[in-house]
């Protein structure tokens, strides 16, 4: 059973074990197939747009070289950015691997419903 502790220290292998269960993950999944987002469509990106990025891809385990190359980020951006996010208890790491975590999920059907609001005013 993960705890819903902030800051409390649990192995890894237990984070990634825990059940992930979004009242509206069929929004993500539309998300994903539609690319209603604009990530990397020439405009500056902003810190969450970056975070948000870092997280949709990370939903499977992906090592530091992938999220790079795919957020298209430098080395160390993508350090201060993986360095922010595990903080925070977004996203997580196991063997050099970094996954979103069940809050990491949370933040993206947030900034889903956000990015929606915004587009449709």
């Amino acid at each position: 059973m993960v705890s819903s502790i902030v800051g409390a220290n649990l192995p890894n292998a237990q984070l990634q074990m825990a059940p992930i269960e979004l009242p509206s993950e069929t929004k993500l999944v539309k998300l994903r197939r539609n690319n209603s987002w604009s990530f990397a469509e020439g405009s500056k990106r902003g810190r969450l747009e970056i975070m948000a990025e870092i997280l949709f891809y990370c939903d499977q385990q992906k090592v530091k070289t992938k999220i790079m190359y795919k957020t298209n980020l430098n080395y160390a951006q993508l350090k201060r950015h993986l360095r922010s996010l595990t903080s925070k208890g977004l996203l997580a790491t196991n063997t050099n691997k970094y996954f979103t975590t069940q809050k990491g999920h949370r933040f993206l059907e947030i900034f889903a419903q956000l990015n929606d609001m915004l587009k449709n005013a």
